[in-house]
């Protein structure tokens, strides 16, 4: 009996030292070659050591929006099943979810950057090192946007409807682009309700994943209050009351 828990204990045991294995990896992980084993959507990669390295400085459609699998696709050309460079961020190796916070380059190809420049991607300069390249990478995002490439384009903008906070009733399980002031800012536990005063009682839920991005990002979700907005996402009801969860601050414009 004692040798069976004894075994159990020690299965047990090496079953979460080998879950863990791929922080310790990503923790551990240097600058260097790796090859690319899989490509997860636009910004996000899985090496062949199993590490997860979110590309820095930048962040890409997800999925249901406007060119997610234009971005994806992309990526997997750039760098699916090849060698690529990877520059590990030095003052935050990963983030919060484990994944190795990096800039790419595949065959002299700098991947973050042409993602940027071809309008499949929008600057994300969450500190540390989203800040490290910022100028230069707003510049790219601001190339794309003139030449309306990608998300800046008419067909992005066209993808998703633009509506009113009277309107969002009237749309209830679609995405849409919702413009309007925001009247009040009230703390909801970790989240933030976002009152746009309409007939309708229309509101945005920022959660708790964006309000932690907010604060990375040296945000302060308090100084939406008054300002005009324009916000994208899905429109739900709750309790009658018709609402848009907010789960990044790029979802606000």
């Amino acid at each position: 009996m004692v040798k069976a828990v004894l075994n159990n204990a020690k299965a047990l045991l090496l079953a979460v030292l080998f879950a863990a294995v791929p922080l310790i990896a990503a923790a551990a992980m240097p600058s260097g070659d790796y090859f690319v084993r899989d490509v997860i959507d636009g910004d996000t990669i899985v090496l062949d050591n199993g590490v997860t390295v979110r590309y820095v400085g930048m962040d890409t459609p997800e999925i249901n929006e406007p060119f997610y699998l234009e971005a994806k696709v992309r990526n997997v050309m750039l760098v699916q099943g090849r060698h690529v460079r990877v520059l590990v961020c030095g003052m935050e190796p990963t983030d919060k979810y484990g994944r190795v916070l990096a800039w790419v380059t595949s065959g002299g190809t700098p991947v973050n950057e042409t993602l940027l420049k071809e309008g499949l991607a929008k600057v994300l300069t969450i500190p540390p090192c989203g800040l490290v390249r910022a100028n230069a990478y707003k510049a790219l995002e601001n190339e794309a946007r003139a030449k309306k490439l990608g998300i800046w384009s008419a067909i992005a903008r066209s993808a998703v409807r633009e509506i009113t906070p009277v309107e969002a009733r009237m749309h209830l399980g679609e995405t849409v682009r919702l413009r309007g002031t925001v009247q009040s800012v009230m703390p909801w536990g970790r989240s933030w309700f976002l009152d746009f005063r309409s007939p309708n009682g229309f509101r945005a839920v920022v959660i708790p994943k964006a309000s932690d991005e907010f604060d990375m990002r040296g945000m302060n979700v308090l100084d939406l209050r008054g300002r005009e907005v324009v916000i994208t996402g899905v429109i739900t009801l709750r309790n009658g009351v018709p609402e848009m969860l907010i789960d990044s601050p790029s979802r606000i414009e």
